[in-house]
């Protein structure tokens, strides 16, 4: 018998680590969509899919409040900008394609990678069955041919860069990997089942703080040697898996972490960080604009009141951006998850149906 997956634990679970991140950074848009891949692979389990279900669901999560944003940076172009936006940009902007306006558009420019997540739900139901049909050896081979044809790109133009980072040629790499790491952890339930053992986390919290190093290390590397200015660099190539395998092993090891304290204390910590999870998508969306507005009108911290030893300019910035700016980007969140996002999210319905006929050894197999 397959093992029952608790969504609602899991789903809370996965949110925590969602909140660990900042999603407006470069890389925590790697993690967003290892994610993704993650929770929509472990949530089907091995039911199938409704395909126009998944992407009404899709819709609802994500384009209410994305085209509030697009309304508002389409204004903000045309009257403050007086670029006299009309029909034909709006259109670029709604489907799920790079619009050629993006970059002019500073408020929001961080709107393209919900562009790129699109288009994996586009997919995912079929990348989902083909797994299902070859194992995940298929979804190894999708990760080879992507490598391959970012190498294509770079031996005839150069340069890799903005296809291994601006699309789905680089990003499908971490999408890919979070159902890779998703069927993993659905054969670990199978496994524990089938063992007649309950689930239970084995791991140290000292593992995820190994798993954390590795993860800041690597990328520190990568800045140190490479960064997200050098558009020549063959390191492109090869980049985007190698991100989100230091990202995936981050997820599972803090999924399966036992950690200390009391229950309630645990269960309280638990359910503020799933709340901040939740509204991840609105943190993300708004962030730049009250940013923008913040520095437009307020100052950082003064110095003067910094008065600890080794104080200076970075950690007047970092401890403005801690102590005031987020705390005014989670605020504007909480309005518009609550007044925009969670409305729309209750009209969503079920798009998993009967479970697939595939034997649980051609599910477990990677």
């Amino acid at each position: 018998m397959p093992a029952t997956v608790d969504h609602v634990a899991l789903g809370n679970a996965v949110l925590r680590v969602a909140a660990i991140a900042v999603r407006a950074s470069r890389a925590g848009g790697y993690l967003f969509m290892v994610i993704s891949g993650f929770i929509f692979t472990v949530i089907a389990g091995q039911r199938d899919v409704s395909y126009l279900g998944f992407m009404r669901n899709r819709i609802i999560r994500i384009y209410p409040l994305f085209v509030f944003a697009v309304f508002l940076q389409l204004f903000i172009s045309t009257y403050n900008d007086q670029r006299n936006y009309g029909f034909l940009q709006l259109l670029g902007w709604l489907i799920p394609f790079r619009s050629d306006t993006v970059p002019l558009s500073p408020q929001f420019v961080q709107l393209w990678t919900i562009w790129v997540e699109f288009q994996f739900y586009l997919i995912f139901p079929f990348l989902l069955l083909f797994s299902r049909r070859f194992g995940g050896r298929y979804l190894w081979g999708l990760l080879l041919l992507l490598v391959v044809t970012r190498a294509l790109v770079y031996a005839a133009l150069g340069s890799v860069r903005y296809i291994a980072y601006e699309t789905i040629f680089g990003r499908l790499d971490q999408f890919l990997v979070g159902m890779l790491v998703g069927r993993l952890w659905l054969a670990k339930e199978v496994a524990s089942a089938s063992g007649g053992q309950a689930r239970v986390a084995h791991l140290s919290p000292l593992w995820l703080l190994g798993a954390a190093a590795s993860l800041v290390m690597g990328l520190h590397l990568f800045s140190l040697n490479v960064g997200f200015s050098e558009m020549a660099s063959t390191f492109w190539i090869i980049w985007p898996p190698i991100e989100a395998a230091l990202w995936a092993a981050f997820l599972w090891t803090y999924l399966s972490a036992k950690w200390p304290g009391p229950l309630a204390w645990r269960h309280k910590v638990d359910q503020s960080l799933a709340a901040l999870g939740a509204m991840s998508f609105s943190t993300y969306v708004m962030h730049n604009l009250v940013i923008g507005a913040y520095n437009g009108r307020l100052p950082l911290i003064p110095l003067e009141f910094l008065s600890f030893a080794g104080a200076g300019p970075v950690t007047q910035a970092i401890l403005t951006g801690a102590l005031v700016v987020l705390p005014l980007v989670l605020l504007v969140s909480v309005l518009t998850y609550r007044l925009i996002e969670r409305p729309f999210l209750s009209l969503r319905a079920g798009y998993l149906r009967n479970p697939a006929p595939v034997e649980t050894g051609l599910q477990t197999k990677l």
